[in-house]
C-alpha cells in the first residue's frame, strides 16, 4: 500500500491505494475523475472484482491560493496508471435539463446564453439522460476540457447533473415513495426530487450559509407539496451530521439522513475511512457513462 499526504491550501492532498502502483498495472482498471472548482478527485475501480482500489484528491490552488495549472496536476502518478476505461465529470456551472422532443444539439450554446449560464472562455456541451429522456446542457471551461480530452481521448465526459439524476432514477425506477436527494458542494447544492421513481425536480441553488441551505430545502418541499414525514431527504457531499446545515435542517425536517454506502461495489480497507456520502458521485460515475 502507498500513502501520500501533503498540506496545500486549506485541505490536504491525499492518495490512498490498496495495492502498490506496480501491482495496479496488472489490473483491469477504470479511472474516474471529478473536476471541481478547487480540487480534482480521482478513483480507480478494478472492473474484474468490482472493488475500488484507489482514491485521490488534488488541490487546484497552492498554499498561497494561487491557481495551479491543471496540466501540472495531470502529471500525478495515479492519473497516469494503465487503465482500460476512463470518465470525467464536471461539477461547476449549472446545467439545464431539456426534454428530447425540444432539444437541438446545434442550439446548446443558445439555451445557455438565454439563461446566462455560459461565460467567455467556456464551451457548451450536452449529455443524454436515458432514464428521463432528456438532455443536460452545460458549459465547461474550454482550457480544462482541451487538456483533459488530449490526455484521456477515449474518456466519457459528463456533467454532475447527468450522473446524479441518471443514477437516482435507475436506483428508484420501481420506487413508490416521494424522495428528495441533495448533493452539497462548497457554495451550492444540487437537488433532485422523485415522485414514485419519476423525476419532478432537478435544480441547483447557490448557498453560503446554513440558513440558505434550509430555506431552499423547505421551499422545495412546499413548492412540490411534499409531506416531510412521508418524503425522506438524503444528503450527499460536503455535509455531516455535526454540520450547521444538517442541524438546522433537522429542526424543520425530521426525516433526513446521510446517504449510505452503495452495495454495487466493494471498497478496499484503505478506502473504508472515506465518508460514504461525501464522494458518492465519484464512485457512482462508472455506472452512468
Amino acid at each position: 500500500m502507498a500513502n501520500h499526504n501533503t498540506t496545500s491550501a486549506d485541505k490536504q492532498e491525499q492518495e490512498r491505494f490498496a495495492l502498490d502502483k506496480i501491482s495496479l498495472a496488472n489490473k483491469n482498471l477504470h479511472l474516474s475523475l471529478e473536476v471541481r472548482e478547487d480540487i480534482l478527485l480521482a478513483c480507480l475501480l478494478d472492473k474484474d472484482s468490482n472493488e475500488y482500489l484507489a482514491w485521490a484528491s488534488y488541490n487546484r490552488k497552492d498554499a498561497k491560493n494561487i491557481q495551479r495549472p491543471l496540466s501540472t496536476i495531470l502529471k500525478e502518478e495515479m492519473l497516469n496508471v494503465r487503465y482500460s476505461g476512463s470518465s470525467v465529470v464536471f461539477t461547476h456551472n449549472s446545467a439545464m435539463l431539456i426534454p428530447t422532443a425540444f432539444f437541438s444539439q446545434e442550439s446548446a450554446k443558445e439555451y445557455l446564453k438565454q439563461q446566462n449560464l455560459i461565460k467567455t472562455g467556456e464551451t457548451a456541451f450536452s449529455d443524454f439522460i436515458k432514464n428521463n429522456d432528456c438532455y443536460s446542457v452545460y458549459a465547461v471551461d474550454s482550457g480544462d476540457y482541451t487538456l483533459l480530452k488530449e490526455k484521456y481521448q477515449q474518456a466519457a465526459f459528463r456533467h454532475h447533473s447527468s450522473v446524479f439524476v441518471e443514477y437516482l432514477l435507475a436506483l428508484h425506477k420501481n420506487g413508490v415513495k416521494n424522495e428528495v436527494h441533495v448533493y452539497v458542494f462548497p457554495g451550492y447544492m444540487d437537488v433532485v426530487a422523485l415522485q414514485s421513481g419519476k423525476l419532478i425536480l432537478y435544480n441547483r441553488y447557490s448557498v453560503q450559509t446554513a440558513n440558505d441551505f434550509t430555506y431552499f430545502l423547505l421551499w422545495v418541499y412546499e413548492e412540490l407539496k411534499l409531506k416531510p414525514e412521508d418524503s425522506p431527504c438524503f444528503f450527499y457531499g460536503e455535509i455531516t451530521e455535526k454540520s450547521e446545515m444538517f442541524k438546522l435542517a433537522l429542526t424543520y425536517l425530521k426525516n433526513i439522513r446521510l446517504a449510505e454506502k452503495t452495495k454495487r461495489f466493494t471498497f478496499s480497507s484503505q478506502l473504508d475511512s472515506l465518508p460514504a456520502h461525501s464522494y458518492y458521485s465519484l464512485f457512482m460515475q462508472y455506472l452512468c457513462i
